[in-house]
C-alpha cells in the first residue's frame, strides 16, 4: 500500500513539474534538414539567455516536440524544467565552413518572430535557398511553436 501511495505522489509531482514548464514544438514543412539550438532562461517571463541546448537536427517534413526543457541537453538543467525564449537557426550542418545563423524568438524579448533563411545539405551546398521561420509564442506554461516552410 505504501508503494502504491508513493508511486501516486511521484506521478502527481512529475505532472505538476510538466504543467509549469515550457516546451517547444518544431514543425519543419520543408524538404531540408533544419539545424538549430534552443535558448532559454531560468524563470518566466525572462528574456535573458542563460541556457543553450545541444545542436538539434530536425529531419525534412517532420514535427518534433520537446514537452519541456529537460530533454534539450546542452546547458539546460536536466533535473528541473526551464523556459524557452528563442532559437538559433544555422545555415547547415556543423561541419560546413562559414555557417550563417539567424535568431528568432519571442517578440516580447526583442527577437524577430519571423525570418527568412536558407539551408545547406551534408555536402555544404545550398539545398533550400528560401525558407521562412515563424515563432508562435505561448504563455509560461505552454509550448511555443517554431514553424518552418518554403517561402
Amino acid at each position: 500500500m505504501k508503494n502504491i501511495l508513493l508511486s501516486a505522489i511521484l506521478v502527481l509531482l512529475s505532472l505538476a513539474g510538466y504543467a509549469t514548464s515550457r516546451g517547444i514544438q518544431i514543425i519543419n514543412k520543408s524538404d531540408c534538414e533544419l539545424n538549430i539550438e534552443i535558448q532559454g532562461s531560468e524563470k518566466c517571463p525572462d528574456c535573458t539567455i542563460k541556457y543553450t541546448s545541444n545542436w538539434i537536427v530536425i529531419p525534412p517534413v517532420a514535427t518534433v516536440t520537446f514537452p519541456n526543457t529537460t530533454m534539450l541537453g546542452g546547458s539546460f538543467p536536466t533535473s528541473s524544467p526551464a523556459f524557452i525564449n528563442s532559437a538559433i537557426i544555422y545555415s547547415g550542418p556543423r561541419h560546413c565552413p562559414r555557417l550563417e545563423r539567424w535568431l528568432i524568438g519571442d517578440p516580447k524579448c526583442g527577437f524577430p518572430h519571423q525570418i527568412q533563411f536558407y539551408t545547406m545539405n551534408q555536402n555544404c551546398e545550398r539545398k533550400c535557398p528560401c525558407l521562412k521561420a515563424t515563432w508562435k509564442r505561448s504563455d509560461c506554461d505552454g509550448i511555443a511553436q517554431l514553424i518552418i516552410e518554403p517561402c
